[in-house]
């Protein structure tokens, strides 16, 4: 495991596993030489923050995988990063989204959590801004969406 600044890197199978904050210290253009096959491969499940200036280390990263020729594919994309994707349209690249996490809350017993969403399997309903059903892991009800469709997964439509 690499550690660089507030965040870890760690190679696992065929992706590196980010965590912790992405910030000044980041470092992120150098990723492109850990690429495989022409891919780069990043889960982002333990991402809990990212400052301005990590903004700007994940915009240059991207510009040097499209300069690279390397397709670039982000899972379990955590909250903080979806919602710069959704703000800033340069951080989405040409990235490909399998996977993200998104907020739910579960009316019956008011547990609330980030759950993980499959872009591929629910594609079809997240292109008509439909957030997938969840089940609640406390009590089994239904959870709702706990946040605006047309927001939250307006990074999806790049």
């Amino acid at each position: 495991m690499e550690t660089r600044g507030r965040m870890t890197i760690e190679a696992r199978g065929d992706a590196l596993v980010l965590a912790g904050a992405i910030d000044e210290s980041a470092a992120l253009h150098e990723l492109i030489g850990r690429a495989a096959a022409g891919r780069l491969v990043l889960d982002l499940g333990g991402i809990t923050f990212i400052n301005s200036l990590g903004v700007r280390d994940w915009i240059r990263m991207q510009a040097a995988a499209q300069k690279a020729s390397l397709s670039v594919e982000l899972r379990r994309v955590a909250e903080p990063l979806v919602h710069q994707l959704n703000m800033i349209i340069a951080t989405r690249g040409n990235a490909r989204v399998t996977s993200f996490f998104a907020p739910y809350a579960c009316d019956a017993c008011g547990r609330e959590e980030s759950l993980l969403i499959d872009a591929l399997a629910s594609a079809a309903g997240l292109a008509k801004l439909e957030a997938p059903a969840m089940t609640c892991p406390e009590c089994g009800a239904q959870m709702a969406f706990n946040d605006f469709p047309e927001r939250y997964f307006s990074f999806l439509s790049s």
